[in-house]
């Protein structure tokens, strides 16, 4: 008997994923199963409404107006009931979650019942996916058949937070495109919009009792982009409303303010003369500021409705408030042990006026340190665990870690992908986010309302960008936010999320087309050929490739073994996934005396930065264009480079070629200096030359071409001197410098 049951258990676990795996709907539904035939949708097809809810009817927009016009169908809606090509919406206040809704499909018609209108917008967004993705078209055809598969789904979300954060701060964003964003957003049944308008670089809020705010320009950021005026963030908040989205707006407070200092400097912390303290980017913690950020909240919360006004309280140096007499004075005054209490003191002092107005503030998470406001609602960003910290203390927590949610970050390997911040985030890593933090008890996790990503845009200036380092990461997020916990497999989403970049494609939605990261190695023959070998996850998919720089076709040379490279080549690569290569690689190899020769180094490179050890400075291959922590480059703090190459026989040279990385604003210098000597025995060195290193311009690859005599050598050293100490009015300002060294081409 117990063997039937299990047999039962099986066959009916392989159904829901063989009926999910069949539908494909992202994010993965909670119940699904599949009837037999087709409902179809055409333009005798009728809408019976029997809600009586006018939000319903705006639900169903997406439907409607996507029928009418990629298909030419116009549904009309009407009371009456019909028994057969019908879609009846009804709500059912028995289902328990608020934003739930039950979907039955039936050959003769379509069946929605929600607790809400929200509810019939998810149901909808469902429904869109079982169309054809061509139903995302903008522009008509007569072929689409609008045909929906017979089934049942009961879906609800597993979190009621579901969100996206966009910074446009530090680059704004058109009106324009912050709704095709939240159009892409609504898609996937996210909820929460958390626009960062404020941070050091500019002021994107339009106050219209302090004007100087949106014009300010800041020392961090050479240019203002624009602001958002009053009225166009009143259509910004009704069009998201219309997407069941609410807006979460931003002001980012003590931190974070050097533009509003800039224009209103009487908010900054003074010296004992009255003279504006340097190094800051907060607001001195006094009354008259408290009143000044106070004001611009009550504009905030005049047009944006939400129950959660956000006031960042993350990352404040607090460098002017130790020296500040108003400060000290105000630490005395209240009794405060501490600075953090001093900033604590501060937060507690917007939430009051915040509460005052019937709102609740949400803060990062380092409103925990120096105690936590009464009522405030903590953004995770530091740790999954500070969420767990807040949950603790009975405060609500949004988990939105660096360690999983940070868009920002590069989410391939290549070299070449377009600038971002630093870390790394693929695809799996961020579906393998579990908001729940551990070690919690069942009552505590409840204070844990979901998971939000987060996009700053220092590196991020336009709206493609942006598409491209949210997508399809954020469709991820999604399903992590809203599916259960068990139901999620990454195999199966991929399978789902295949069809999904289809719509997206009609959307014109920059997304990045990495899943299966293609790693490569690299080795040499015994004649010195390069061997180039790829390796990837990809369920034995074939890989294609191409050594002359042009982008692979399915008609190019398919990868079977390790690659013979005998001359300089550019090595492009790509995957495929559901018959469409994806995951484009692209591999700048260089072949030179130096090439697969071993590397003795005086120091290793510092643990963060040694992915590819000593050998990645000889395999041939360059390093990122725009980035330094790929498995290419290699990386000194305070030391300088010294390294001995041995090319294991006498060799004719006369040139050796550095690159060299350099990020003054990530603390990274260009060697004020290269030396090289050479040696026929390893032991005895004579310095064959050395060149002073000018400092460029500009950030980014420093190539420094060193030729001499020529020389017949089996061994040359390299010295590369640290630059010394970061010079006054920069970064680090005092500091010891990083070294950043990449491949060694020697002819």
């Amino acid at each position: 008997m117990n063997r039937i049951i299990l047999l039962l258990l099986c066959l009916c676990s392989l159904s829901k994923v063989f009926a999910q795996a069949q539908v494909n709907i992202i994010p993965l539904p909670k119940h699904l199963s599949l009837s037999q035939g087709f409902f179809r949708i055409n333009k005798e097809t009728k809408i019976i409404n029997l809600t009586n809810n006018a939000e319903t009817k705006n639900a169903l927009k997406p439907l409607t107006e996507k029928l009418q016009k990629s298909a030419g169908i116009n549904l009309s809606f009407q009371t009456k009931i019909s028994k057969a090509n019908c879609i009846v919406i009804e709500l059912d206040k028995n289902l328990t979650n608020p934003e739930a809704y039950l979907l039955k499909i039936s050959p003769s018609k379509v069946s929605i019942k929600a607790t809400n209108s929200s509810g019939v917008f998810y149901a909808v967004q469902s429904i869109l996916q079982l169309l054809p993705p061509e139903i995302e078209k903008s522009t008509f055809s007569s072929k689409i058949d609008c045909k929906l598969p017979a089934l049942t789904i009961e879906d609800a979300p597993r979190f009621p937070y579901r969100g996206i954060m966009l910074d446009v701060s530090r680059h704004f964003m058109q009106v324009d495109f912050i709704k095709k964003y939240l159009d892409e957003l609504a898609a996937l049944k996210l909820n929460r919009f958390h626009w960062h308008l404020t941070d050091g670089q500019a002021f994107r809020f339009e106050s219209k009792k302090y004007p100087l705010l949106h014009t300010a320009k800041s020392p961090q950021w050479s240019t203002n982009e624009g602001f958002y005026s009053q009225d166009e963030m009143r259509d910004i908040v009704k069009y998201a409303a219309e997407r069941f989205i609410t807006i979460i707006p931003e002001i980012d407070v003590p931190a974070h303010s050097n533009a509003a200092l800039v224009a209103y400097p009487q908010f900054a912390c003074l010296d004992s003369t009255g003279k504006q303290l340097l190094l800051q980017g907060e607001f001195c913690p006094k009354d008259e500021s408290i009143a000044f950020v106070n004001d611009i909240l009550d504009e905030v919360m005049e047009i944006f409705p939400s129950k959660y006004i956000h006031i960042g309280g993350d990352e404040a140096s607090k460098t002017a408030w130790h020296k500040c007499p108003n400060c000290q004075k105000r630490i005395k005054e209240k009794g405060l042990k501490s600075i953090d209490e001093l900033q604590s003191d501060f937060i507690k002092s917007i939430e009051e006026h915040v509460n005052q107005k019937g709102r609740q503030i949400i803060g990062w998470d380092e409103i925990l340190d120096g105690g936590l406001a009464p009522n405030a609602t903590v953004m995770a960003w530091r740790s999954i665990e500070s969420g767990g910290t807040a949950a603790k203390l009975k405060h609500q927590a949004i988990i939105s870690p660096t360690s999983h949610c940070y868009l920002d970050y590069y989410q391939s390997e290549d070299p070449n992908e377009p600038l971002a911040f630093s870390g790394f985030i693929n695809l799996p890593k961020i579906y393998s986010f579990e908001p729940i933090p551990e070690g919690l008890t069942k009552e505590e996790e409840k204070y844990i309302l979901g998971g939000q990503a987060n996009l700053w845009t220092e590196q991020v200036p336009v709206g493609s960008h942006v598409e491209y380092m949210t997508f399809p990461r954020a469709v991820a997020l999604a399903e992590v936010d809203w599916s259960t916990k068990e139901s999620r497999n990454y195999d199966h989403f991929l399978n789902r999320l295949s069809s999904y970049l289809n719509r997206m494609d009609y959307r014109q939605v920059n997304y990045a087309k990495h899943f299966y990261e293609i790693k490569t190695s690299m080795s040499t023959t015994a004649d010195n050929a390069i061997q180039l070998a790829f390796n990837c996850d990809n369920g034995n998919a074939p890989i294609y490739y191409t050594l002359d720089g042009t982008s692979p076709t399915l008609a190019s040379a398919q990868y079977k073994s390790p690659i013979a490279i005998r001359e300089s080549s550019t090595v492009k690569a790509s995957t495929v996934m559901k018959g469409k290569l994806v995951d484009e690689i692209t591999r700048k190899i260089t072949y030179n005396k130096a090439t697969g020769k071993i590397i003795n180094l005086d120091t290793p490179a510092d643990q963060r930065y040694n992915r590819g050890g000593a050998k990645a400075l000889t395999n041939g291959m360059f390093g990122g264009e725009s980035r330094f922590g790929d498995e290419e480059w290699l990386g000194w703090n305070g030391l300088d480079f010294g390294g001995t190459l041995d090319f294991g026989k006498e060799v004719s040279i006369q040139k050796a070629t550095f690159r060299f990385f350099h990020k003054p604003s990530s603390w990274i210098w260009i060697p004020s200096e290269v030396e090289i000597l050479g040696s026929k025995d390893g032991v005895n060195f004579t310095k064959i030359t050395s060149q002073k290193v000018s400092v460029p311009q500009q950030e980014g690859v420093v190539t420094l071409p060193v030729t001499f005599n020529q020389q017949s050598l089996r061994f040359i050293k390299i010295i590369a001197h640290s630059f010394g100490t970061i010079p006054a009015n920069s970064t680090g300002a005092g500091d010891k410098p990083w070294l950043f060294v990449d491949e060694i081409v020697v002819e």
